[in-house]
């Protein structure tokens, strides 16, 4: 190798960053290393740089160097947008130590917080995607009366989610504090909620938009927001989450009225609906550590 001149390897006419490898050389010695992994290479660990760079990567099966890596806060090797595959589902990186210190009664340590890709799924591998009929997801009426926690979604549906979860992830599945509203004024706007356990929960405004839109905080932005008041990484970097990849849209808890609820469109636009629009489904978010 140390007879070998650089222009002696040819031009590569067909670069491909899975398959080229750089060469480094160390005293009489030499060895190569994937170039996408050289890259990567250089960036620090910590929740901070990872939390900025999208690879979209598929992480493979959860494991125990992954959970060592979440934990020790090192996040190596894990970037937003990449995913583990479970169950014969994909769960996507939103943001890294999203909910870190927050709460009102608990101070979470090193997490990931994960979305399924487009669609969670429930216990029976029910896909929650919306077929403009029967999938009646927020309420089978169009009513927001007693808020978020009084929704068919909230009450029926997100439990089914959870054993998904609990099945897929097992004790790495964090349990976390989350703002609920329990009730809307007589104008529609949400005005009592309150801090609840909770495994897994759905976005709002903010977390997939980075600012309020549609939703009526005419009380507060508490009842809607909480404490989950930053855009994620992911639809931050990767504008065509704001689409959902030109599937259909998803729910968002935020109160619009006494009838309806925010929600993400495929259009990529933000918009509201009756609550038991049969066009809108469901993508819950969770943490694991």
């Amino acid at each position: 190798m140390t007879d070998i001149r650089i222009q002696d390897f040819g031009e590569n006419s067909k670069p491909d960053n899975n398959n080229d490898f750089v060469m480094t050389f160390n005293d009489n010695s030499e060895s190569k290393t994937r170039l996408k992994d050289a890259f990567y290479s250089m960036v620090p660990d910590g929740a901070q740089p990872h939390s900025n760079i999208f690879r979209g990567s598929n992480l493979g099966a959860l494991d125990s160097t992954h959970i060592a890596n979440i934990q020790n806060g090192s996040f190596h090797n894990m970037f937003i947008g990449d995913y583990f595959s479970i169950n014969s589902s994909n769960y996507v990186i939103a943001g890294i130590n999203t909910k870190h210190l927050k709460g009102d009664n608990m101070q979470l340590g090193n997490h990931l917080l994960l979305m399924p890709d487009r669609f969670s799924k429930l216990n029976d591998g029910t896909v929650m995607r919306s077929d403009g009929k029967t999938t009646h997801y927020m309420n089978d009426t169009d009513t927001t009366e007693g808020g978020l926690a009084g929704t068919k979604l909230y009450k029926t549906y997100m439990p089914l989610i959870q054993q998904k979860l609990e099945a897929d992830f097992g004790s790495h599945l964090l349990n976390f504090r989350e703002v609920v509203s329990t009730h809307v004024d007589s104008s529609g706007a949400p005005d009592k909620a309150e801090w609840r356990d909770a495994k897994l929960a759905i976005p709002n405004e903010v977390m997939v938009y980075g600012t309020t839109l549609n939703g009526n905080n005419k009380n507060g932005s508490w009842y809607n927001i909480g404490d989950d008041d930053t855009q994620l990484p992911l639809f931050r970097l990767d504008p065509d989450e704001l689409t959902n990849h030109r599937d259909w849209g998803f729910w968002l808890r935020d109160i619009r009225s006494a009838s309806g609820f925010a929600c993400a469109v495929y259009h990529g636009h933000a918009d509201w609906y009756g609550a038991s629009n049969a066009w809108i489904g469901v993508r819950a978010f969770f943490l694991i550590g």
